[in-house]
């Protein structure tokens, strides 16, 4: 009967050992597991990142995002084709369809000295494989002409490569700059490369909306003026005023 009671004794014993160990091992076990969920929490919080160029990509690399500096302003790809772009001083933002085609964007650029200079800084929408059909801009001038505004935009129906094709042609086929300039001139009459329709917002000391008609031309202004006058001016076709309102 005692050896019975010994081993009961045991027994009773090694289930104790059995439960602090389970209950010690449990407590390792989350612990392990919650420093864990915690590092990798922390290993995907960037606290500080310096580079160039950032781009945001699909799984299958397909850029919709793209974030420069002045040395890396991104290539425009209209049609699998990559396009030259002007300016070249702009930092900025620039966004891309599901096509993995610029779509609009946002840039800006400014320099100056001894307390005067000037700024640029630009957010566009586009026209699908065209340039772009509505913009926010401000542009700050040294001679104190600055404008500010909402501006939109005609843009023709065929692809912005065709129009950088066309540009390309003119530069490689007529070595006179002068005559360069004097053809994309028409084709900017022609409107070839779209025309402004509307502008709302302030130019110099003007401010208020200024139309355009399909063919670029000004043909209607309802304006403040330089001299705090409310203003409506009707133009004909040639530029001059037709009517103006006054008060």
């Amino acid at each position: 009967m005692q050896d019975i009671h010994r081993e009961v004794l045991r027994l009773r014993r090694q289930m104790n050992y059995f439960r602090i160990y389970v209950i010690a091992t449990s407590v390792l076990i989350f612990a392990l597991i919650g420093y864990g969920f915690r590092k990798s929490v922390q290993d995907d919080i960037v606290k500080s990142l310096r580079a160039e160029r950032i781009e945001i990509v699909e799984p299958d690399g397909t850029v919709k995002l793209s974030l420069f500096s002045k040395k890396h302003l991104p290539f425009a790809v209209i049609n699998g084709k990559q396009l030259t772009r002007q300016g070249g001083d702009e930092s900025g933002l620039m966004f891309y369809n599901t096509e993995g085609e610029e779509c609009g964007g946002l840039v800006y650029s400014g320099n100056g000295k001894n307390g005067k200079g000037q700024n640029e800084l630009s957010m566009t929408f586009d026209k699908y494989k065209q340039d772009q059909v509505v913009q926010l801009s401000y542009i700050q001038r040294e001679n104190g002409n600055h404008t500010k505004g909402l501006s939109v935009y005609e843009r023709p129906e065929f692809p912005l490569n065709m129009t950088m094709d066309k540009i390309d042609s003119i530069r490689k086929n007529v070595k006179d700059v002068q005559e360069q300039n004097s053809i994309l001139e028409q084709l900017k009459k022609e409107g070839f490369f779209g025309y402004t329709r509307m502008f709302a917002g302030q130019q110099g000391q003007r401010t208020g909306v200024f139309v355009r008609d399909d063919r670029g031309r000004i043909r209607l202004e309802m304006i403040v003026n330089e001299k705090n006058e409310p203003e409506i001016l009707f133009y004909d076709e040639k530029g001059a005023v037709h009517k103006k309102i006054t008060y």
